[in-house]
């Protein structure tokens, strides 16, 4: 009960307060009228036995008069006086209860309760007809006392007939006075009945139309408030920039959602729509499953949503979504999930819906991926400046204009004509070698950022060479990074031109920039190959020691330095790479940790050079040559298993064959000694290896000395008029293993 009284009725109170006063009129009205029907019911039985009086006034005289005329006939007279008897007995109480009030017999023998009779008409009656009564009754009981006595009862009955005759009619009318008295105060009493009852239909009218108006202002209200809340509602969902739904406990979703969610995920019916099936429309089922467990850890009332926060799989997730074109839009969606909760009949807060937000982030993604490119683009130019302030200048100069000559064979092969799909896939392979060297001479020179685009395009050009069906318009995407590389390039050249003139402005030996060239010849400056061997060893977690000599003391043509320069790089590199052993498998052979490459030129004779590069590694692996060649499938098993040390050896100078697990910035393209060979063929060269396993490896070649002409300008390199060197290879040449 305390909980009832404690109870807050709200905007309950005002009806609860009508219908409580509507069900108390109805109520009081109903107990008065009771009250009132009980008393009309006890009128009703008063007028009855008033009525009764006057017929029992008549039947005592009628009576008297019978017991006057039957003296003689004793049957007659006994009959007349017993009813005599009970007559003036009932008169007597009745009358009685009226006057003074109490029981009496009804007429159906019952016995009732009369109350006094209190309007003025009837007391006036029953006074009357008392008065007249005691001597009529007085006579009746002398005469009935006499019968009873035996004696003579005739003056006794001769007095109870003279007054039955003198006060019949007068007690008649008394008795008629009475019972219209009676039914006046019974009319009455059912008039203000009827009043009453009028009153409380009236007053229960009323307060039904007060309690329906008040149900209709509340109604009103609510309806008011509920439009409110709904126009707020959907004003905020048409406005806000994201878009908006709820999904329950069986990931469906809910009716109402954000107009932004149309233009975020596509025009299509979302309410009533498994999120589920939305999902799997615009990503991996994979996806679609994930995120599907996630939701139902949200609805797990146990679990911490902060906890599972960075579970969410859609935080930043690349969809496609179907155009009305036929075609598909990518966007990147960021999907984020709240918990919705409404309260329960025991005023307990539970999770009811999860509300999904999605915000189209693809434009954020562009920009940060912008950001990072212009970072790593800003990065690049940091460090290519950085390398190019640690490179020699003279070398620097050569690179250049080696590079512009680089990439003018590049473009001469790309203008060739190539009617044939041979011929086209030739390009690919001719322009892998110029690309090569180019990226070998930028290692050598510790010039990373030209040595990374050299590895992009070696990239591009594996895919060109291994592709079927290769035409010309595949050339398209080398040639923007070939431009690009230009590009770079220029820019390298334009730097390094304001770098010296700066130097000349700041005095800071102004002929050290000014005549870079002259002062320090390019082709006489070999130390760079140190560094150049360092850092290949350390990319490759090596130890290895460069022991050079003679390589300063012939004076070559500059072109065929460059040329040498190339073989040097290649060989070096390949020594590095595939003949010095990790200092973990030297110390298992019992080797120093540090492996050692010893690199020679020398002239034997007036016309000829040998260059010596010999490493003490592992030595040529055979069986690993032997299980390229089963692998590259180019060669029948059979013929393979059939070949000589000496065979295999022939291999390593294949295009596109490499022994390295995989291709690196170093290894595994195949170009690097088939590059090697294509030089020593162009100048009728001869080329003797010889291999030790867990020894060495040692390459000699042998090649014609071009020296340099007294007249030329070796520091001089113009890209635009600069001629290919491609040439003649198709002379025989001379390998020994």
């Amino acid at each position: 009960m305390s909980g009832l009284f404690n109870f807050d009725f709200g905007k309950y109170r005002g009806i609860i307060i009508s219908v409580a006063l509507f069900l108390l009129l109805d109520a009081s009205v109903l107990i008065f009228n009771f009250y009132v029907s009980y008393e009309i019911a006890d009128d009703a039985v008063g007028v009855n036995l008033a009525g009764r009086q006057r017929m029992l006034s008549q039947r005592m005289a009628k009576t008297l008069l019978v017991l006057d005329a039957s003296k003689d006939d004793p049957i007659a007279f006994k009959n007349a006086f017993d009813e005599l008897q009970l007559s003036k007995g009932l008169f007597d109480e009745t009358l009685s209860g009226f006057i003074n009030g109490g029981q009496a017999r009804g007429a159906g023998k019952d016995i009732v309760t009369l109350e006094p009779v209190r309007n003025r008409l009837g007391k006036d009656s029953l006074q009357n007809t008392l008065q007249l009564w005691l001597p009529y009754k007085k006579s009746i009981e002398i005469f009935a006392d006499t019968l009873a006595r035996g004696e003579d009862y005739s003056s006794a009955l001769a007095v109870a007939v003279a007054l039955a005759r003198t006060h019949n009619l007068t007690m008649l009318a008394s008795m008629n006075d009475l019972t219209v008295s009676l039914e006046q105060v019974a009319a009455s009493k059912a008039t203000r009945l009827r009043a009453i009852q009028t009153l409380g239909i009236c007053l229960a009218i009323i307060n039904f139309l007060f309690i329906m108006l008040h149900f209709v202002r509340q109604l009103r209200d609510s309806d008011k408030v509920i439009e409110k809340a709904r126009r707020e509602t959907t004003e905020i969902l048409e406005t806000v920039n994201e878009g908006l739904f709820l999904i329950d406990k069986d990931l469906v979703i809910g009716e109402q959602h954000s107009a932004k969610l149309s233009d975020v995920l596509g025009k299509q019916q979302f309410g009533g729509q498994s999120f589920q099936s939305l999902l799997e429309n615009i990503v991996s089922a994979k996806d679609a499953d994930t995120a599907r467990g996630f939701i139902e850890l949200l609805f797990d009332q146990k679990i911490k949503e902060k906890l599972i926060g960075d579970l969410n799989p859609l935080n930043n997730v690349e969809v496609n979504i179907a155009n009305q074109s036929g075609g598909f839009l990518t966007k990147h969606l960021q999907f984020s999930f709240a918990r919705a909760y409404q309260k329960n009949d025991d005023d307990i807060a539970e999770i009811s819906h999860v509300l999904v937000t999605v915000l189209d982030i693809t434009e954020q993604v562009k920009l940060e991926r912008a950001l990072n490119e212009s970072r790593k683009h800003n990065e690049s130019q940091l460090e290519m400046i950085t390398s190019l302030l640690h490179t020699h200048p003279g070398l620097l100069r050569e690179f250049i204009a080696n590079s512009f000559n680089c990439f003018n064979r590049i473009n001469n092969v790309l203008r060739q004509p190539a009617k044939t799909n041979q011929a086209v896939r030739d390009k690919a392979v001719n322009i892998f070698r110029e690309i090569h060297n180019f990226k070998g001479e930028a290692a050598s020179l510790k010039l990373e950022f030209f040595e990374t685009a050299a590895h992009k395009m070696e990239d591009t050009l594996a895919e060109l060479r291994d592709k079927q069906d290769l035409t010309g318009n595949d050339y398209l995407g080398l040639t923007v990074q070939l431009e690009n590389l230009i590009s770079y390039t220029q820019q390298v050249e334009h730097l390094t031109e304001k770098l010296g003139q700066f130097a000349i402005v700041s005095g800071n030996k102004a002929k050290t920039v000014s005549t870079p060239v002259a002062s320090n010849r390019p082709g006489r400056t070999w130390d760079h190959l140190h560094e150049f061997v360092q850092n290949i060893a350390a990319r490759n977690g090596k130890l290895v020691k460069l022991v050079a000599s003679g390589l300063s003391e012939l004076e070559l043509e500059p072109g065929y330095e460059q040329q040498l320069k190339e073989i040097v790089i290649q060989l070096l590199r390949n020594s590095v790479v595939h003949g010095i052993e990790t200092p973990s498998d030297r110390e298992l052979c019992e080797k120093p940790m540090e492996g050692r490459i010893d690199l020679r030129l020398a002239k034997i004779s007036d016309t000829e050079m040998e260059l010596t590069v010999m490493d003490d590694g592992a030595g040529l692996d055979y069986d690993a040559i032997r299980e390229k060649a089963f692998a590259s499938g180019k060669w029948p098993e059979d013929e393979i298993e059939s070949w000589t040390n000496k065979h295999l050896l022939g291999l390593i100078f294949h295009e596109g064959f490499s022994t390295a697990p995989e291709v690196s910035k170093d290894a595994g393209r195949g170009v690097g000694m088939e590059a090697v060979m294509n030089h020593v063929l162009e100048h009728r060269g001869k080329i003797t290896v010889s291999s030790r396993r867990s020894r060495h490896c040692r390459f000699v070649i042998t090649l014609p000395i071009i020296a340099v002409e007294s007249n030329a300008d070796s520091s001089t390199c113009d890209f635009s008029s600069t001629k290919s060197s491609n040439g003649d290879t198709s002379n025989g040449n001379d390998i020994a293993a």
